[in-house]
Formats: structure tokens, C-alpha cells, sequence
């Protein structure tokens, strides 16, 4: 059973419990400049872009919950220390590119990437490691500093970080689509001789990426939650900049509403052997979708306009899909009622629970889903999973980085190799923050 609806257990106490547990693996990750990805021991105990970016659009909402200024001045020094390192210059050996947000930066301590890897990663002259191989932190980056903004109109602080704002939408429009087929996508220079990631999503495991019929992917890639993402990035922008800049803001309408009707012509098709939808989990390039059944949805809806910040409801999901999106991410192949869902389905060809991200679970991933699902209205859903993800959260006594379930069990996930999941990490912990906040709310 799980262990938030455990009988005899105080669930106000409980929530207290998971609360301070947050709370204080935030305060145990935050730095000076910003947020460690994971513990300082661990293995991304570093500034990654993604989950600095996650984590703080997680706080954001835990200040709406609370008031509490904490968290809207954390997330503030968050994206001034992005800011600080976003790409300025063309170097295909880490990746980086004009206005490209960080993926990773190791000042040091990245002897294990950049000399005894079997391909080492690129070292930048004053001895950092600098990577910037993520596809979807620059889009993440506009939403955060967007999202801050409408919240706490602090000007100054806008004032400082819209030519960095700026950089990121130049990148977004001339260099995130690299084959010109509409969508966002990553890929590997081919003249790269340095190491770095072949997978550029969030699930950025070699293993994650594939066509269930076994024929070999085409690269580059489009992500679908990227496409969420990017759109919610050019409408924000595109509104922010309507009085000040009104050509660059048409330009960004246009754009977004083309990668809206490209998605909805390209993601979605019937699911074979259901009565459903399947919503591919990425487009390759030689534009055939893969068609494995992912928990990454379930960002599309995560990535809205909100009747409370923007005075409408929209996300790249046409209308009329949404929900049959809402209903695939409830079946029994994705969601575990005692776990949370799943990365990938029972039904693929390469589901494995005790993967990396072919068939484990991840609270930060659960806590977008249930918060898009909140937000269109689908309440008991995302109750079912809250309740889920939260009992697992319990049960290992720590906003670990994933999990597996098997046979009835929660396990914590390690690799044939022997790596284990990080216990501390910082968008698990603003992801349980958010659950928590959300229930009491609906409690009070």
C-alpha cells in the first residue's frame, strides 16, 4: 500500500515531515550562485542548465502557494548565474553557440569527463568544463525568466536580463532548428572530435532513443517536449515584447503558431492495437516519429499560457487531443498507482523498469505532468498521481532522482555498472515542495 494512504498515519504530519525533507535538500543544494544539480558528492553535484531551470520554475509556483520570498529570490539568483555562462561564441568541441543556454559547467573536478574518459570531454582555457549539450534549457531559460517577471515585475532585474533574453530567442529562431524541417532539434557537430551527449533531452541516455522496430534512428532529433516547450517560450516572449519590440514579437507569434500547426500535423496519430492516441516521443530526421509511448507528454500540457498569468489556457496539444493525452498518461501501461508514471510503457519493445529512463520513474518528471494536468482541469488525475509519486517520496525518505518499480516494489534504481541514483536532487526537491503546497491548499 502506499505509504501517504497508510491508515493510522497522520497525512498533515506526513506532509510536514516531506516538507522539511524539501526544504532542507533545497537549503543543502543552493549555493552562492545558484543550485548543485545534485549533493556535492553525488554525481551532478554541479550547475547543469536543465534542472537549475526546472527547479527554479518549480519554486515559482511554491511562492505562489506560499508567499514566501525565499523561493522567488532563489529562483532570481538562478537565472543570474545562467545568465552569467550562456554561450557567446561558436565552439562544436562543448557545444556551445551565441545565446545557447549552459547544459553543464564543472569548474573542476571533471577529471573523470575530460581525461580519463574513453572520449574526453572539451576543457575551456581557464581549466572549466563547459558543455552545452541540452536542446530544450535555452526554451527553459526564456520561460523562467518570463514567468519571474510576470510574478515580481522587477524591472531592474528585467532590465538586466533581456539582451540575454534576447541572445536566447536569436538562437531559438536561427540555430535550434537544424535541418529547417519546422522543429526543434539537437545533434552532434560531425566534425566534433570531443566527448560530450548524443542524447539531448531531458531522458539524455544513448538507451532512450529509438524506433520500436528496430530500424536505426536518423539524427537529428526533435524532441516532443521540446516542441511544448519552445512554443510556450515564443508566446511568452512574444507578449512581453509587443509594446517594445512589436516586429521581433510578430516574428515570434508567427513562429510559434507555425510550430503549433507543424506539431499537431506530425506528433499525433492512432496508437496500434488501442482505441487511442499516440503521441510520438520525438521526430528523427528523416522525419519519421518514434513511436514509443513516453511520460514526456505529459510536459506538452505542463508547458501552458494560464488563465492566472496570461488570461488564457493553451498549450501545443490541440484542443480536441488533450483529453485523450490526459487519459494515455493514466493507463496501466505508463502509470504505477503505487510508483508514479513510468518513463516509457509496458508495451515497448525496450521496457525495462530498472533502466535510466526506458521504464523507470522520476519525481520531477511526475510533479510537470501532474501540475499540466491540474492546470487543464483534470483534477483526479493528477490526484492519482500526486498521491503516487508522493507515498514514493515517503518511502525512501529523500527527493531522490529516480526510482524503479517491480514485482510490487519501489526500489532505488542502480546501473550494471554500479551507479546508483542520486539521494539528493535539487528538482526532485522543488517538485515535492510544489506537491506539498498543492495539498495543503486543497486542504485549506
Amino acid at each position: 500500500m502506499n505509504p501517504i494512504q497508510t491508515p493510522g498515519i497522520d497525512e498533515s504530519k506526513l506532509q510536514n515531515v516531506l516538507w522539511d525533507l524539501g526544504l532542507t535538500t533545497l537549503h543543502e543544494l543552493e549555493t552562492d550562485d545558484g543550485i548543485l544539480a545534485s549533493g556535492r558528492q553525488e554525481a551532478y553535484g554541479c550547475l547543469f542548465g536543465r534542472d537549475s531551470l526546472i527547479t527554479a520554475l518549480k519554486l515559482l509556483k511554491v511562492y505562489d502557494a506560499t508567499g514566501n520570498e525565499y523561493f522567488a529570490n532563489l529562483t532570481r539568483k538562478i537565472l543570474l548565474n545562467l545568465a552569467a555562462h550562456q554561450g557567446t561564441a561558436f565552439n562544436i568541441e562543448s557545444g556551445e553557440e551565441p545565446g545557447k543556454c549552459i547544459h553543464e559547467f564543472r569548474p573542476s573536478g571533471h577529471e573523470h569527463l575530460t581525461r580519463r574518459a574513453i572520449n574526453p570531454w572539451y576543457v575551456y582555457t581557464d581549466n572549466s568544463m563547459r558543455n552545452y549539450d541540452s536542446v530544450d534549457a535555452t526554451p527553459l531559460f526564456l520561460i523562467a525568466i518570463a514567468r519571474y517577471h510576470q510574478r515580481m515585475q522587477d524591472a531592474p532585474f528585467m532590465d538586466r536580463m533581456l539582451p540575454h533574453g534576447v541572445a536566447a530567442l536569436k538562437w531559438l529562431m536561427e540555430l535550434g532548428d537544424s535541418n529547417g524541417d519546422g522543429f526543434i532539434d539537437y545533434r552532434i557537430h560531425p566534425e566534433r572530435k570531443s566527448g560530450g551527449l548524443t542524447t539531448q533531452s531531458w531522458m539524455d541516455s544513448a538507451e532512450s532513443v529509438f524506433h520500436e522496430d528496430g530500424t536505426p534512428v536518423t539524427y537529428p532529433i526533435a524532441p516532443v517536449e521540446v516542441q511544448a516547450y519552445s512554443w510556450l517560450a515564443l508566446r511568452l516572449w512574444s507578449d512581453f515584447l509587443k509594446a517594445t519590440d512589436p516586429e521581433r514579437a510578430r516574428n515570434l507569434r508567427v513562429r510559434a503558431d507555425e510550430l503549433s500547426a507543424n506539431f499537431a500535423e506530425r506528433f499525433f496519430e492512432e496508437e496500434e492495437g488501442t482505441n487511442g492516441l499516440m503521441v510520438a516521443s520525438a521526430i528523427d530526421g528523416s522525419g519519421r516519429p518514434l513511436r514509443s509511448v513516453r511520460s514526456s507528454m505529459g510536459h506538452c500540457l505542463w508547458a501552458s499560457l494560464t488563465p492566472a498569468l496570461d488570461a488564457t489556457l493553451e498549450c501545443i496539444v490541440p484542443a480536441p487531443h488533450i483529453p485523450a493525452v490526459a487519459a494515455r498518461l493514466l493507463a496501466e501501461d505508463l502509470f504505477e498507482p503505487d510508483g508514479g508514471i513510468r518513463t516509457l510503457s509496458a508495451r515497448s519493445t525496450r521496457y525495462d523498469p530498472e533502466s535510466y529512463h526506458n521504464g523507470s520513474i522520476w519525481p520531477h518528471d511526475n510533479g510537470l505532468i501532474i501540475e499540466g494536468l491540474d492546470a487543464h482541469g483534470y483534477k483526479d488525475h493528477a490526484s492519482r498521481i500526486r498521491r503516487a509519486i508522493l507515498g514514493a517520496y515517503a518511502h525512501f525518505e529523500t527527493p531522490l532522482e529516480l526510482f524503479t518499480h517491480r514485482n510490487g516494489a519501489l526500489t532505488l534504481w542502480k546501473s550494471a555498472s554500479g551507479q546508483e541514483a542520486c539521494k539528493k536532487q535539487a528538482w526532485s526537491a522543488a517538485a515535492l515542495l510544489q506537491q506539498v503546497a498543492a495539498l495543503r491548499l486543497q486542504a485549506s
